[in-house]
C-alpha cells in the first residue's frame, strides 16, 4: 500500500529569504532543512543555515571530546537534537552513521558532513511527527521498564485526581492548571462557610469562575472593575459579605452559654442515634459520683442527692435486727446463737 502522505504543514510567513540566527546572513529559504517543529513554525524551516548547523554540532564534538566522553560523535548528535527539536534515537545515528562511512569510501577527499547523514535520517517519513519530546518519551520509558520506575510520580498521580476532581465539579473545558486553581479556591470557600444545599455550591462555583479570570485579568493587566462588581454581588447573593457575617466575627466576646444557644437555634444540633446515646454511661456517672457524691458530702437535700442515695442502696448491706418471739424461750435462745454466729457479739466486743 506505501506510506500514507503525511498532511502538510504550511508556514505563517511566506518568504524567499530568512536570515540565519547564527551568523546572520540572509540565504533563500529553499537552502534551510525542514522543520515541523511549532517553534519553527513561522517559517517551517530550521532558522540556522546548514553551514552553522555543522559548526554547531563539531563544537559539541570537540567539547564532549575534551570532556573525555565515551561516544562523543553521538552525544554531540543528540545535544544538537535538543537544541534544534529533531528526534533523536540511537537507530537513527546508526544508520546515518552506515551511509556516511560508505559514502567516505565511496567519494574519498569530498568534505562530506556527518551531521548532514543525521538530519536527513531523522526526518525519513517515520520519524516525521517526532520530535525531542518524543525522545524524552521514549528513554524515560525504557529507564522505567529497566529499572521498573513508575512513569508517573506520586505527585502526578495527586495532581491527576485533584484535575478529575476538579472535572466533575466544574465540567470539561478547563486547561489544567485552572482546574486546580479552581479546586483550591472551591475547597476553601466551602471549608469557611456552609455549604448544604445546590443553590449554596452553584455560588461558590460562580464565585471560583469570578476569580480565575480576575486572576488572568491581573497577570495581562487588564481592568477588572466590571469583575469586581460581580464578585460582591454574588458575595450578596450567598450572603458572605464581612457585614451578613457580624454575629461570626464578635463570636469571641461572647459567653460560652450564649455560644451555645445561638449556635443551637441556628442549626440546632440533631438526636444522636439510638445505638450511640450514651454507650459507656457517662451520664450515670456524673450524676452520681460526681454531682450525688458532692451534694450528699456537704449535707444537700436535693434531686441529685437522693438520686445518689438511692443508687447506692444497691451496694449497701445493713445489720438486720433482731425480731424475737418473747412468748418462745426456746425460740429466743436459738435466735440469738443464730444472731450471734452470724454477725457476732458485737456489744460484748465493745464493752471488752
Amino acid at each position: 500500500m506505501g506510506n500514507r502522505p503525511l498532511e502538510e504543514i504550511k508556514p505563517i510567513l511566506k518568504l524567499k529569504k530568512i536570515t540565519c540566527l547564527c551568523c546572520g546572513k540572509e540565504d533563500y529559504i529553499d537552502n534551510y532543512y525542514g522543520s515541523d517543529s511549532l517553534q519553527y513554525r513561522a517559517y517551517c524551516k530550521i532558522p540556522y543555515c546548514k553551514e552553522c548547523i555543522c559548526k554547531m554540532y563539531q563544537g559539541y564534538v570537540d567539547e564532549f571530546t575534551e570532556k573525555q566522553y565515551t561516544s562523543p560523535d553521538r552525544r554531540a548528535a543528540q545535544r544538537l537534537s535538543m537544541v534544534l527539536d529533531l528526534y533523536y534515537s540511537d537507530r537513527i545515528f546508526d544508520s546515518a552513521e552506515k551511509e556516511y562511512n560508505k559514502d567516505l569510501g565511496r567519494y574519498e577527499g569530498s568534505d562530506l558532513k556527518f551531521i548532514t547523514y543525521f538530519i536527513k535520517h531523522s526526518k525519513m517519513y517515520q520519524y516525521r511527527k517526532r520530535n525531542y519530546n518524543s525522545t524524552l518519551d521514549e528513554n524515560l520509558k525504557d529507564i522505567s521498564n529497566k529499572q521498573g520506575i513508575p512513569m508517573v510520580s506520586p505527585v502526578d498521580i495527586d495532581e491527576q485526581e485533584e484535575i478529575a476532581k476538579a472535572k466533575k465539579i466544574f465540567g470539561a473545558g478547563f486547561a489544567n492548571t485552572d482546574y486546580l486553581f479552581l479546586l483550591e479556591q472551591y475547597n476553601d470557600w466551602t471549608s469557611r462557610h456552609e455549604c448544604t444545599t445546590k443553590s449554596q455550591e452553584e455560588i461558590f462555583k460562580a464565585l471560583c469562575f469570578n476569580r480565575l479570570k480576575a486572576h488572568k485579568a491581573n497577570i495581562n493587566g487588564d481592568d477588572t472593575k466590571d469583575l469586581d462588581k460581580t464578585f460582591k454581588d454574588l458575595l450578596d447573593t450567598g450572603k458572605l459579605q464581612p457585614k451578613q457575617n457580624k454575629g461570626e466575627t464578635v463570636s469571641d466576646s461572647q459567653t460560652f452559654g450564649t455560644l451555645i444557644e445561638e449556635w443551637e437555634n441556628h442549626d440546632p444540633i440533631p438526636e444522636v442515634d439510638e445505638e450511640l446515646k450514651d454507650v459507656d454511661k457517662i451520664g450515670l456517672f456524673l450524676d452520681v459520683f460526681f454531682r450525688g457524691h458532692l451534694a450528699k458530702f456537704m449535707g444537700l437535700k436535693n434531686g441529685v442527692s437522693k438520686y445518689y442515695e438511692e443508687y447506692m442502696k444497691r451496694f449497701t448491706v445493713t445489720k438486720p435486727s433482731k425480731k424475737l418471739d418473747s412468748d418462745d424461750e426456746e425460740s429466743m435462745d436459738d435466735s440469738e446463737v443464730i444472731f450471734d454466729t452470724l454477725f457476732g457479739n458485737v456489744v460484748s466486743d465493745k464493752e471488752e
